[in-house]
């Protein structure tokens, strides 16, 4: 039986990825279009609920990321020898204005406001893997961001 060991760092990876600039949707930066969503929706939080394909608040707009999440957690842990199939849940949240957390938002806390990535993997066991990482980020603005070329 594949160990469940590897869903920490699976977890931190996936944060890390959730934060990244690569982190792209229709080429640009998805946390600054899904920080524009919460906005509009007045909201502060945006929940992906990876394996049950859900997103709270509802939204078919961000379906792709939802798969990329999932595709992306498959791959990592076939790559770390993890059972997919042993995750029982994933949840992705992203968390807008919350407030300023020196480890998270020291660099760059002239830019933007303060935002969390939370993700949370649960074993067939009940434990529960989390990982938080966090940065500054503005409203998207296609006129003031690059868009990814070749898309």
């Amino acid at each position: 039986m594949a160990s469940c060991k590897p869903f920490k760092g699976i977890a931190f990876n996936l944060a890390q990825f959730c934060i990244s600039r690569n982190n792209d949707y229709l080429g640009y930066w998805a946390i600054g279009q899904l920080y524009s969503f919460a906005s509009q929706r007045g909201v502060k939080q945006i929940t992906f609920n990876i394996l049950n394909q859900e997103i709270d608040p509802e939204s078919h707009q961000f379906s792709q990321l939802n798969a990329l999440y999932i595709e992306l957690i498959a791959k990592v842990a076939h790559r770390s020898k993890a059972s997919f199939q042993r995750l029982t849940n994933a949840v992705v949240i992203f968390k807008f204005d919350v407030e300023y957390q020196h480890k998270h938002h020291y660099l760059g806390s002239d830019i933007g406001n303060p935002f969390l990535c939370v993700v949370e993997l649960t074993s067939d066991l009940g434990h529960i893997y989390k990982a938080e990482l966090g940065c500054n980020i503005q409203l998207h603005d296609p006129a003031r961001e690059s868009r990814r070329e070749n898309f």
